[in-house]
């Protein structure tokens, strides 16, 4: 059976780490003019990676990442 109280504890996490990566990307976009995909793909990686750490780290993480 599918935890949907684990789900519902882990969509505001996936919604918060989906529009940091657009901010990310938007602003390295802003930043530099061109931006090669393999550049955005390894922001995209790095943001997905480091955020859960940093949750963590700061005490908000859910159980399910404990």
């Amino acid at each position: 059976m599918v935890d949907t109280q684990k789900i519902v504890s882990l969509a505001p996490h996936y919604v918060v780490m989906l529009v940091l990566v657009f901010v990310v990307v938007g602003v390295l976009r802003t930043v530099l003019s061109e931006v090669n995909l393999a550049i955005e793909f390894v922001v995209v990686v790095g943001v997905v990676f480091l955020y859960p750490f940093v949750v963590r780290r700061l005490g908000y993480a859910p159980d399910a990442w404990e």
